[in-house]
């Protein structure tokens, strides 16, 4: 009964931790430069060799982030359109190999309690030391008492406490949005070359979370609402965000409302 009341417990956990949607723990870090002045309009990137400008998953992401970045006052231009854009912004993404996060659980162990009611009962009996005369009352002799018969429902107290420990596979997932001079590259790629020149960093995003989820397309959107608020700022240090799945502006990043 013990083992079918703990998994029934566990169960029980799992249902409610589903009903209320995964809780997500991210870590953002952001950069702005303050001295740039630039305009609003940009076109997507690519930042990771695996993910193709041209492939189905680059343009899901890509729809996301312009969600997003519309929010922010931002508008998209074509990928063709370059001279048009004054912006070029980086999207890269990507998943670790499976982990392992281990974790222990204690809880309490009840029996019942020792059931004694302080009171003591005397049995009636004869007079076994005797004054004479003795005749059978209680008197000075010893007595014989009688416990109250323990009840069905005993209380019960802590005995102890029993730790089950188990591991989870986890997975670290990123993002990183980098927004770049897109007009002094290309000028700079025309007169020094490709190789020589440097993207000019304006701002930039990057957001990583470790968990159970194994698609990193579901995890992008959570990405993205949790780093909306530092794009195009600055924080000093790490800043950890807490989402819940089920929180609307996921939703509203997926394109479902």
């Amino acid at each position: 009964m013990k083992y079918l009341a703990r998994v029934g417990a566990a169960a029980g956990i799992t249902l409610a931790l589903s009903a209320c949607g995964t809780l997500y723990k991210l870590d953002v870090t952001a950069y702005n430069d303050p001295n740039a002045q630039l305009g609003d309009t940009y076109v997507l990137l690519s930042g990771s060799p695996d993910l193709h400008v041209n492939s189905p998953e680059f343009e899901r992401y890509a729809a996301q982030v312009e969600r997003v970045l519309a929010e922010k006052g931002y508008r998209r231009v074509p990928g063709d359109a370059l001279d048009d854009a004054s912006l070029g912004i980086y999207i890269a993404a990507g998943i670790s190999d499976p982990g392992k996060r281990y974790h222990q659980v204690s809880r309490g162990i009840y029996e019942p309690s020792d059931y004694t009611s302080g009171i003591a009962v005397p049995r009636s009996g004869g007079n076994n030391s005797g004054g004479s005369g003795g005749t059978g009352g209680v008197g000075g002799g010893q007595q014989n008492q009688v416990m109250p018969p323990v009840p069905e429902h005993a209380p019960e107290q802590l005995a102890g406490y029993e730790t089950d420990a188990f591991a989870t596979t986890v997975y670290t997932k990123h993002l990183n949005l980098i927004a770049i001079d897109l007009q002094q590259y290309l000028k700079d790629v025309a007169e020094t070359g490709r190789a020589r020149a440097v993207p000019k960093e304006i701002w930039s995003v990057d957001v990583e979370t470790t968990g159970t989820p194994s698609d990193l397309g579901e995890v992008i959107p959570v990405m993205l609402v949790a780093g909306e608020p530092y794009i195009a700022a600055s924080t000093d240090d790490v800043v950890e965000v807490r989402l819940n799945g089920t929180d609307r502006r996921i939703a509203t990043v997926k394109g479902d409302r």
